[in-house]
């Protein structure tokens, strides 16, 4: 899964970036911002809420 900043989160999580592995939360439905180093291109996101019931 690749996402990049400007996109609308589809799922809320951490996306760490393809270049420097920054880390940036982002909430869904949020835009995703750029990493703190300014790269815009995300390659993995992990730590989505638990939502079973």
């Amino acid at each position: 899964m690749t996402a990049k900043a400007g996109e609308k989160a589809r799922k809320t999580g951490d996306f760490f970036c393809a270049e420097c592995s920054a880390k940036v939360h982002v909430d869904a439905g949020d835009e995703i911002p750029a990493c703190p180093n300014g790269h815009k291109e995300f390659a993995t996101r992990r730590h989505e809420p638990d939502t079973r019931t």
